[in-house]
């Protein structure tokens, strides 16, 4: 009986060990639950992050990037299995390493070898949603590790840079303190009075919030809604109305009695109009913000991470509001894209998109195979000349910044046309929330022209699932220099962010689907095929020496030098990721470079009879067809001198444009393959070991051991 007693209890002591070391991920993740149901703001936000870190040292790391002008650092998580994963410099060494005394480049780390994915969010302080976003997504890969092949798949193969608050002192503001503000912070005397910062919003009736205040003005551009007298309509440009006329301020006073109010406020430059492309005017004059481009810690910041990291090739920058998302360009026309970059983002990304957020999506996107067609019947009917080199016009979910019926830029310095351009990745920017579609079983709204309907259901609604806690009742209150009115109306961080709860994790759910699609598409690079063969083989070879002496040579044998072997390599390089190791113009990009392979051994006993350590691959095809893009109407790849000559000239970032009736074409570029094969002939002393390694900057790096037989 004690025997049974004993076997079943070590039987239950097997269970229990095997439950501990087969699901430590899923237990531990219930440890660090997040819950969606509020904003969680800089400080929750740097909480969480930190608790993340501490329980999955095995999958995150979490990395300081920068601080912000008010001290506050900028954090990224890194995702990915921190136990896998090589870089080149492992097997490359140094042979002109630095003075004695100065610190050589840190060693990479191991998921730098692996494609990147970036996520930011909060680039503007008082759009938010962006940071609840970036949170979802980290809880799904790390939950989602333990349970789930497919995430599981993801967090091996790949690298997730996410950054939930880029802007943390416009963060800190907008919800820790209740004042919004979408640019970074400054200790600025904005109006020189000698002071800083000492004019910005105020609560003048003290109820925690900065709300509105409105006041009769016979010039105002408001009246109260007459369904709703919560609400204010704005007057048309020149509208006229027999009704009382408003001004709507936010609530604020003359603080230091200057006659001006909230003129040296803590906020200071919109970081989305500090990175270097596009930064400049025309003429050469600034056009951006800032003094100079990533004049700001927190571009800067992103710039330094990004240099340092040129493994990321998708990017995501998330904004609010509006339920769309950009993708490039906004500083540039269509033309500085290549045809294939467009191809992908619009045909396979966009697509993918409407799909989930619901939108329509266009019949050339579905019929891609007749795009000369559209692009033909375009060019008698569009006014868009652009829509018509393309062959569509883009919806209004999936679209570009740029004004195209204008044929004029949006702005200047913007982080999404940078990361395209300059660092060759799949970069957008979504503007995250529209209430309309984002709110389950949200009433239909007529398109008037008008919001009015809209805001009426959307303050309608707030009222009967949130208690109407997101807006203040209007109250009478006397202005020390605006004289009476009242105080009320959205409580800011309610205004233009997604609703705590269930809207908000609609949001999050849609984007998290649209990000896992995007990584799903990444590149990644194998080593297959690797075969060997002897040519020769001695195991008592020798030095020798040659002697001339007029027409007579003389050959002295030398000392033993022992085993040395003739051996033939080869091997398969492949692309086995969906979408090309770089983007079109990827590889030509400074600080990008093609994908390359190395036979590496010790390199005192290997010599390479035929082939070099390494050879370029070029740029390794995804596995992927591309819908809607032609190899046969792309231009040649030019020269390395041409590429060098080009970048040189350069007056602008952007590459020239893309004109076909200029180009020569070749039939099938180098670059369209996803293989490479290669070999080598070497002599080998000893039984050196051997080792091909596969890199490529956005694909991964892959090793295999020769084996010699």
């Amino acid at each position: 009986m004690r025997s049974a007693n004993q076997t079943n209890l070590k039987s239950l002591m097997v269970l229990i060990v095997l439950f501990v070391v087969l699901s430590p991920l899923h237990s531990s993740a219930q440890k660090v639950s997040i819950q969606f149901d509020k904003y969680h703001g800089y400080t929750e936000t740097v909480h969480y992050l930190e608790r993340i870190s501490k329980a999955f040292p095995d999958i995150t790391e979490l990395v300081e990037i920068g601080k912000s002008n008010m001290g506050r650092p900028i954090w990224v998580l890194v995702v990915s299995n921190m136990h896998n994963g090589v870089t080149l410099d492992r097997f490359v060494e140094l042979r002109n390493m630095r003075k004695e005394g100065v610190n050589n480049v840190k060693p990479m780390k191991s998921y730098q070898g692996k494609p990147g994915h970036w996520i930011c969010g909060s680039t503007h302080g008082n759009e938010f949603t962006g940071t609840e976003v970036c949170l979802y997504i980290i809880d799904r890969l790390i939950t989602g590790y333990g349970s789930e092949s497919e995430i599981k798949k993801l967090v091996d193969h790949h690298t997730f840079y996410i950054c939930p608050v880029l802007n943390p002192d416009g963060v800190f503001n907008s919800v820790e303190k209740g004042k919004a503000q979408r640019a970074n912070s400054q200790n600025k005397d904005d109006d020189r009075d000698g002071k800083t910062n000492e004019d910005g919003p105020d609560d003048l009736n003290g109820d925690g919030f900065i709300t509105s205040f409105r006041y009769p003005d016979p010039q105002g551009r408001y009246v109260i809604d007459d369904q709703d007298s919560r609400l204010m309509t704005r007057l048309g440009d020149h509208e006229e109305t027999d009704r009382m006329r408003y001004s709507v301020i936010r609530e604020d006073t003359d603080n230091d009695k200057d006659g001006r109010r909230g003129e040296d406020p803590e906020d200071g430059v919109d970081i989305n109009r500090n990175f270097p492309e596009g930064w400049f005017k025309e003429n050469g004059l600034p056009g951006g913000q800032g003094k100079y481009p990533t004049s700001t810690p927190e571009a800067h910041a992103v710039a330094e991470f990004f240099t340092n990291h040129r493994n990321i090739i998708m990017a995501q920058f998330y904004h609010t509001s509006g339920g769309f998302t950009f993708r490039p360009m906004g500083t540039a026309p269509h033309t500085k894209m290549h045809p294939m970059d467009v191809a992908v983002f619009d045909l396979i990304m966009g697509k993918k998109y409407l799909e989930i957020i619901g939108d329509e999506i266009p019949e050339a996107w579905q019929n891609p195979e007749s795009l000369d067609r559209f692009k033909t019947e375009l060019k008698e009917k569009s006014k868009n000349k652009y829509a018509a080199m393309r062959g569509y016009e883009l919806p209004r979910g999936w679209r570009v910044s740029y004004n195209e019926s204008r044929d004029r830029r949006y702005s200047y310095g913007m982080a999404t046309d940078w990361a395209y351009m300059q660092y060759g990745m799949y970069s957008i920017t979504t503007e995250l929330w529209n209430f309309r579609k984002d709110i389950p079983d949200f009433p239909e709204i007529k398109d008037t022209g008008r919001s009015s309907d809209s805001w009426r259901a959307l303050l309608k609604y707030q009222d009967e699932k949130y208690d109407g806690k997101f807006f203040v009742p209007w109250k009478q209150y006397i202005h020390p220099e605006l004289g009476e009115g009242e105080i009320g109306g959205w409580i800011p961080i309610y205004r233009n962010n997604a609703f705590p709860g269930k809207p908000l994790v609609q949001v999050c759910e849609k984007h998290w689907k649209f990000e896992h699609f995007r990584a799903s598409l990444m590149p990644r690079i194998e080593i297959t095929d690797v075969q060997t063969r002897v040519l020769f083989s001695t195991d008592n070879a020798r030095t020798a020496s040659v002697f001339r002496q007029g027409n007579h040579v003389s050959i002295e044998k030398g000392e033993p030098k022992g085993k040395f072997r003739i051996i033939e390599i080869s091997a398969t390089i492949e692309n086995k990721g969906k979408l090309a190791t770089h983007l079109a113009r990827g590889s030509e990009l400074s600080g990008n470079r093609e994908d390359v392979v190395w036979l590496i051994g010790d390199r005192d006993k290997v010599t390479f009879i035929q082939g070099t350590p390494f050879q370029k691959l070029g740029v390794l095809a995804g596995t992927m067809d591309i819908p809607g893009y032609n190899e046969r109407t792309t231009p040649s790849s030019p020269s390395s001198r041409s590429r060098a000559m080009r970048r040189f000239y350069r007056t602008q970032y952007y590459p020239r444009e893309w004109r076909p009736e200029s180009e020569e074409f070749q039939q099938e570029p180098e670059a369209s393959r996803p293989k490479r094969n290669v070999k080598w002939l070497i002599k080998v002393q000893g039984n050196t070991p051997l080792k091909i390694i596969a890199t490529s900057q956005k694909g991964g790096t892959q090793m295999a051991e020769v084996p010699i037989k």
